[in-house]
């Protein structure tokens, strides 16, 4: 059994509802992964639909699954989902879009394989890159980051209460010798916190916090949000499915920026009226059903948010 039929899709069925599927219309899973949400997108689509897929993992691209890796209605492209606009235009679709869906975070595949470093209850190389042709692995960063800008990272990117005194831990460790796995970061954060929390190991915050900094999660989001206008059709939904606070947040300032349309020079006559938002809010922070947390855990803590790009052609 491949790595991509064990990989079970966060909230399937509500997020391809959610993309409202036109059966030839066009659209973009902007994170592959193993292929769940894209083939059920397939399976919606006549032979005049189109799908186009990237992932910054070269192992979701390789172990893409055949039946939609082969099907010819289907593109996928190693990529950034923060160069969407680039890869739109690229294939001839920009504007034309119908449906984006974004699954963000790490994947059970990336907590599964040791080697990839970013679980702390498998021991591994420090590595948290999602594309692993580029950038610094987590390891080299530990080597030379200073005890202020760790702490501000873990502090800002994991919302760990005790930040100053795990980046105080990782600096002494590493003045000692060098921190060569997840085990012994996992093991240095865990010493570093006076009290456990209950059913969340003390290293979560902080292994998230790293990967986040490392991947540069929520800028890549934030890119993503602010082309998403422009890529998409009339009426074309914009579907994420988060999994925690700080991508909640972008989103919701992403709303509140596009209703407020920030994009109108405030200084022209023109009245308010005439000033319409770039998106409607069909629905947010959807849970998964009771069912779907007991067979599938990593989905408890997912919530889909549903956009609708306004357009002035349309009543």
């Amino acid at each position: 059994m491949n790595s991509s039929s064990k990989h079970i899709p966060v909230m399937l069925n509500q997020s391809i509802e959610a993309m409202n599927i036109i059966p030839n219309g066009s659209y973009l899973d902007a994170t592959f992964g193993f292929g769940g949400h894209s083939k059920k997108i397939l399976d919606n689509l006549n032979d005049s639909g189109r799908l186009f897929a990237i992932d910054k993992d070269m192992d979701a691209i390789n172990m893409a699954r055949s039946d939609v890796a082969n099907d010819n209605r289907f593109t996928l492209k190693h990529g950034c989902f923060s160069d969407l606009i680039k890869h739109t235009r690229e294939w001839g679709v920009c504007g034309s879009i119908n449906g984006i869906l974004f699954d963000l975070g790490v994947s059970s595949y990336h907590l599964d394989q040791a080697k990839r470093g970013f679980s702390f209850n498998k021991k591994g190389t420090i590595d948290m890159r999602f594309d692993q042709s580029s950038g610094i692995s987590a390891c080299e960063w530990i080597k030379d980051v200073d005890e202020k800008t760790l702490s501000k990272i873990i502090w800002e990117f994991g919302e760990e209460r005790y930040s100053r005194r795990i980046a105080r831990a990782i600096i002494s460790q590493r003045n000692k010798e060098p921190i060569e796995n997840t085990d012994d970061l996992s093991n240095i954060i865990d010493k570093a916190i006076p009290k456990n929390e209950k059913h969340k190991h003390n290293a979560t915050r902080t292994f998230q916090a790293i990967r986040i900094f490392i991947n540069k999660e929520l800028e890549a989001l934030r890119e993503a949000l602010n082309y998403s206008y422009d890529i998409l059709a009339p009426r074309g939904r914009l579907v994420l499915i988060t999994y925690h606070s700080l991508e909640d947040r972008i989103i919701k300032n992403f709303i509140a920026v596009s209703d407020e349309n920030l994009s109108t020079p405030r200084d022209l006559p023109i009245k308010s009226d005439f000033l319409k938002k770039m998106f409607n809010v069909v629905a947010k922070s959807i849970k998964p059903e009771d069912d779907e947390v007991i067979h599938n855990p990593r989905s408890r803590s997912a919530k889909l948010n549903i956009l609708e790009k306004n357009d002035e052609d349309y009543d």
